[in-house]
């Protein structure tokens, strides 16, 4: 199987990373890759995008503006963005959204073009702040850790690297990753705190599934089955994962149970 190499593209309010497809399936629907927090389209760079499109999928991945020091961008700013790269592609578009970029997806799936959503231990509709609070109690350094991601020194905090990460990835690319993130728009994640206006999947006739990490204390498990119930959607919790789960130990497997599920949704 030869994996594509991605190419950039400009669109209306930024860039994003493009890999085509070697042998594109009939009828397949492109794919939209959001990332999560602190990160970027480089997430999806590392296999992820290239064992999808290497599937018969069309992938993209925009990068989120965080906007300035002075003007910090909201998820109203992210929505704006994932909203261009999708009519920008002008096609039937699955949006993949990881995390944050979860949270935007599902905001996002009633725009035209929009077919259907895949979630990545994403922020769940009711919003971070029960997840957030539980994980103060529970682990306040990888807490504090968390809070410090909207610090210039923050993003790379080693405390982070055992909720990103299961305990099989070697250490030397976990720190590869670590060292790649960048600090988020603190007025994103606080908006993220807050139950969101998201239509159920169900109620849009949208196939949706939803995949987790067992071991993510950052959307824990029960998090996400709760978000897959109100898009009446099938979900996985995946052993040995961590939060950053297209970088993870076994990320080959989660990209051939999305490229399953597509296959199945959309014959």
């Amino acid at each position: 199987m030869r994996t594509p190499d991605p190419h950039e593209l400009r669109f209306a309010r930024g860039t994003m990373l493009a890999w085509d497809p070697p042998a594109p399936r009939p009828g397949a629907p492109a794919l939209l890759l959001l990332h999560g927090a602190a990160c970027g389209a480089w997430v999806w760079s590392e296999g992820f995008a290239s064992r999808l499109a290497a599937a018969g999928h069309a992938v993209f991945a925009p990068e989120f503006n965080r906007g300035t020091a002075d003007r910090p961008a909201g998820l109203a700013d992210f929505l704006a963005d994932a909203r261009a790269a999708l009519a920008a592609l002008q096609r039937p578009v699955v949006l993949v959204g990881h995390s944050l970029g979860g949270l935007v997806a599902q905001r996002l799936l009633d725009a035209p073009h929009a077919a259907g959503l895949a979630l990545l231990a994403p922020a769940p509709p009711e919003g971070l702040a029960w997840a957030n609070w539980r994980l103060a109690m529970a682990d306040p350094p990888l807490w504090r850790a968390v809070a410090r991601m909207t610090e210039t020194d923050g993003p790379a905090d080693g405390a982070l690297r055992r909720a990103l990460f299961g305990p099989g990835l070697p250490e030397a690319v976990a720190l590869h990753h670590l060292a790649r993130l960048r600090p988020e728009s603190r007025t994103a994640l606080l908006e993220a705190q807050a139950p969101q206006p998201v239509a159920p999947a169900w109620g849009l006739g949208r196939p949706a599934v939803v995949f987790g990490g067992r071991r993510d204390p950052l959307v824990p498990p029960d998090a996400v089955v709760r978000t897959a119930a109100w898009h009446a959607a099938p979900f996985a919790l995946l052993d040995g994962m961590g939060h950053a789960m297209m970088l993870d130990l076994g990320w080959e497997g989660l990209a051939d149970r999305l490229t399953y599920w597509l296959e199945e949704s959309f014959r």
